[in-house]
């Protein structure tokens, strides 16, 4: 149905829509019965509204009126045509096919007014960002810490809409101004609002300190939330109703009765509360009893004025007695709309929550300090955009250095940058350029740049200390860029730096196998000399491979060996467990505390392992048990396999079980079967395993149990 634009102007003073679809339409009782029709011509019609009809010919102000009361009968007489629908519930329970994952949307959880209010009364620590440049600057906001508010403050999916005006500017050297004052003219006519992405721009390059900003907004003053579900199908509150008409299926149908210039929001919840996804939705709006009783006596009344119409005499008068039988329209219309929308889920919903927000209002919010980014410095980056290079300026925005390079960026060190410069191409006829870098830093109290002698800053460590790289895989080193000197040379490859140990072996080339590994203070003195194949440091020790890796020891953080001579170390310290060691001739197993002492627990067996969690696996001759810390046999020698204790169970086959894996305590008491494992990840001193076992119920697919016997997975 095409409407004309008069009367869309028209129905939107009731706020109707009609839309027509199918079999789905409405009924409302007669008033009076829908006009028949007016049978005018197109040569007795003026299209148009109301508002130029005093600048009209009277014969054609006539015109102009039985167009209106054309209009408003075609309307009457379109509402009358749509037949009654039933308003009882439809319930379905039967799924869409498909074994898809379901997806789900955020609850909504909408703030009023008063509650955003309060939310942005406790935001600390807004900032920005300055970029300067040869005639001016560009602030940039950032937001992120006031967009999860603006997010709650509107509905689902909208843009937000707030606007940022900036206002007392202060500057790094002490000075102040108000925004108006340094704004840069903008390109386009704008008004001094700005959008939350956006930058602004000043016409003056000094750096700022902070500003003061006002944020307006809009927001709900309050909200009514109202739940449906096949128990409570409708609900009615101060006149408001709201109806569920059908669910099943994967879909709902609702029938509200709201505000006019109220918004909803609809969500379909499944039986955990959660928001399922929404395929679409289509919505038709209709008017109330009161607005069609309304728009029958505004068209009786248009009927009246063109009886009347002699005796108004002017096209003024006509507009004028049409204008107030509108408001006289606009008054006796309803306060409420009319709605029935349609939603689409991935399944159905349990129930349907709607949200009635109130009209928005215009609100603002005061941050009295927004502060830069960029702290206070002795000199500051600025680009000439004319010339296309960068130098630096003081606090007031001059120039200390003139732009001369391609890019300067800043580094993890204080006064210390990283510039770029153009190389000359190798071939003359090409058109790019390739970019050359180079470190330098400003000594204290001048501005004169220093260039540093390595390319790269790997890593800020404390008090100044830098892990640096000449080149690309190139050599390591450590230097010290309070004092500018070097801790420890450039002359190392894959360094790892751990608390307050340098880990690292000797070399150019971090591409190359060359050279092993030493380690050292960050203070460079040598604790481990370059000899090892590797170093692990863990839990305040040195555990170290020797050159040929026929042998592992751990030494102190001072280089003491804690191992015994002659015993090769198997495993780490975990907590206050020894640890385990072997003799490389006997081949005899030991305990060792962290003094390097010997325990006095004896180990009649041909394997054993590490403790975790308290309890050591034994084996001899094939057969498999656990021993505690004081050495006792906890688990006797039953099994054919046992696996690291986790913190309450271990994992183990008894003796001629074949596969079947059951969970066994330190007590040695079954605690749980699992079944035919496949694979298993067990940790030591740890509770994460995960044992993959067949399903008794499918051979081709297995469960996943975690270290407690508790099913986390079934992978198909």
């Amino acid at each position: 149905m095409n409407f004309t634009q008069p009367r869309l102007r028209l129905l939107s003073i009731l706020s109707v829509a009609l839309l027509v679809v199918g079999c789905a339409s409405f009924y409302w009782l007669r008033h009076g019965g829908a006009p028949v029709d007016e049978g005018f011509g197109a040569e007795e019609l003026n299209e148009g509204g109301i508002e130029d009809i005093s600048a009209l010919a009277p014969s054609e102000v006539q015109k102009r009126l039985n167009y209106l009361i054309q209009d408003t009968g075609e309307t009457l007489r379109s509402l009358e045509r749509l037949s009654d629908v039933q308003l009882s519930l439809t319930h379905s329970t039967s799924e869409p096919a498909g074994e898809q994952p379901l997806q789900y949307e955020s609850l909504f959880v909408p703030y009023t007014s008063a509650q955003l209010k309060a939310e942005l009364a406790s935001i600390q620590g807004l900032r920005f960002a300055q970029r300067l440049f040869a005639d001016g600057s560009e602030v940039r906001l950032d937001t992120s810490t006031l967009d999860p508010l603006w997010k709650r403050a509107a509905m689902p999916d909208e843009p937000t809409a707030e606007q940022y005006l900036p206002q007392r500017l202060v500057f790094r050297d002490g000075s102040e101004k108000t925004f108006a004052e340094f704004k840069a003219p903008p390109k386009v006519e704008s008004e001094d609002m700005i959008a939350s992405h956006d930058a602004f721009a000043l016409a003056v390059n000094k750096p700022l300190a902070s500003l003061g900003l006002t944020v307006a907004y809009r927001s709900y003053p309050a909200f009514r939330k109202v739940v449906l579900d096949k128990d409570q199908p409708k609900v009615t509150l101060d006149g408001q109703s709201f109806q569920l008409m059908a669910l099943g299926d994967g879909s709902a149908s609702v029938r509200l009765s709201t505000p006019k210039l109220s918004t909803f929001v609809v969500q379909g919840l499944d039986d955990k509360g959660r928001a399922l996804y929404s395929n679409g939705n289509s919505s038709r709006a209709f008017p109330s009893d009161g607005d069609i009783a309304a728009l029958h006596d505004y068209y009786n009344a248009l009927l009246q004025t063109k009886d009347d119409f002699k005796q108004l005499k002017t096209g003024q008068a006509v507009q004028q007695q049409l204008e107030r039988l509108s408001e006289a329209l606009a008054a006796q219309a309803g306060p409420l709309k009319n709605t029935e929308v349609d939603y689409r889920f991935e399944a159905t919903p349990q129930r349907i929550v709607i949200h009635v927000l109130d009209p928005m209002e215009d609100y603002t919010v005061e941050f009295t300090q927004v502060d830069n980014v960029l702290a206070a410095q002795a000199r500051y980056i600025a680009l000439d955009r004319k010339a296309e290079r960068y130098g630096f300026i003081d606090q007031t925005g001059q120039w200390l250095i003139k732009p001369r390079w391609v890019q300067v960026q800043d580094t993890q060190v204080a006064d210390t940058y990283t510039l770029f410069f153009p190389e000359k191409p190798s071939d003359p006829e090409s058109q790019w350029q390739a970019l050359r870098s180079q470190l330098a830093y400003f000594p204290a109290g001048s501005n004169k740049l220093v260039d540093l002698p390595f390319e790269h800053i790997t890593e800020a460590l404390s008090d100044g200390l830098l892990l640096v790289e000449r080149e690309t895989n190139g050599p390591y080193g450590l230097y010290d860029a309070r004092h500018h000197r070097f801790v420890l040379p450039m002359k190392f490859v894959n360094p790892t730096v751990t608390d307050s140990l340098f880990i690292a072996r000797i070399g150019k080339r971090t591409d190359l196998m060359e050279g092993l590994y030493g380690a050292y203070t960050l203070d460079g003195k040598e604790i481990l000399p370059t000899q090892f194949s590797g170093i692990e440091h863990s839990a305040g020790l040195l555990y170290a491979s020797s050159a040929d890796r026929s042998r592992e020891d751990v030494f102190d953080l001072e280089g003491r060996r804690i191992n015994l001579q002659g015993y090769n170390v198997i495993g780490r310290f975990a907590g206050q467990q020894p640890l385990l060691v072997q003799d490389t001739k006997s081949r005899k197993f030991a305990f060792i505390d962290r003094q390097g002492a010997r325990l006095p627990i004896k180990l009649p067996y041909d394997e054993v392992t590490p403790f975790s969690n308290g309890m050591a696996v034994v084996g001899r001759d094939g057969s498999y048990g656990a021993i505690d810390l004081a050495g006792r046999l906890r688990v006797p020698l039953d099994y054919d396999q046992i696996n690291a204790f986790q913190t309450r169970y271990a994992a183990a086959i008894r003796a001629g079980g074949g596969t079947s894996l059951v969970l066994i305590s330190q007590e040695n008491k079954l605690f749980k079967e699992l079944g035919s494992y496949t694979s298993m990840k067990v940790p030591e001193n740890g509770n994460e395993a995960r044992y993959y076992v067949r399903d008794r119920n499918n051979i081709d697919e297995y469960l996943v149990y975690d270290a407690d016997g508790n099913l986390v997975q079934n992978d198909e």
